[in-house]
């Protein structure tokens, strides 16, 4: 989950700026405030960057199953049972209902395809397998 790095780097970002203002001698309301507002106008600039791109965000099952620390054979496995991918010949296919609801894309043209995850699949795997990720616990 790609996202899920970006959120913990920015987090990292977030905790550096807050520890300078401090050191800065600035009241923490101002740190909290300005610390806010920076990862408020970070967040915007990565929305805008997904939605010139709709493949932002999206990574291959084995990146995903790095991210979430499980072994990649595991979650092709569950992403199966649940119905979001089958095997095919040539590789792994998303079927409809994960294409659908937005957890998977099939990228590339003609016979050169291969599904990846979205940052929201990704999310959503997280989600049902119980496994915290980095932003899961705001909301």
């Amino acid at each position: 989950m790609k996202k899920a790095a970006s959120d913990r780097k920015l987090e990292r970002q977030a905790e550096q700026l807050a520890e300078l203002l401090r050191r800065a001698g600035e009241p923490e309301t101002e740190v909290q405030r300005r610390v806010q507002r920076a990862l408020e106008s970070a967040r915007n600039r990565t929305a805008k960057r997904e939605a010139i791109d709709p493949y932002a965000g999206c990574q291959s099952v084995t990146a995903t199953a790095r991210d979430l620390r499980i072994k990649g054979k595991d979650l092709f496995a569950w992403l199966a049972r649940e119905g979001w991918l089958y095997r095919a010949t040539d590789g792994w296919r998303a079927l409809d209902h994960s294409l659908e609801a937005g957890w998977a894309v099939l990228r590339g043209r003609g016979t050169v395809q291969w599904t990846q995850l979205t940052a929201e699949g990704a999310h959503e795997v997280a989600r049902r397998l119980g496994i915290e990720t980095a932003g899961s616990h705001h909301g």
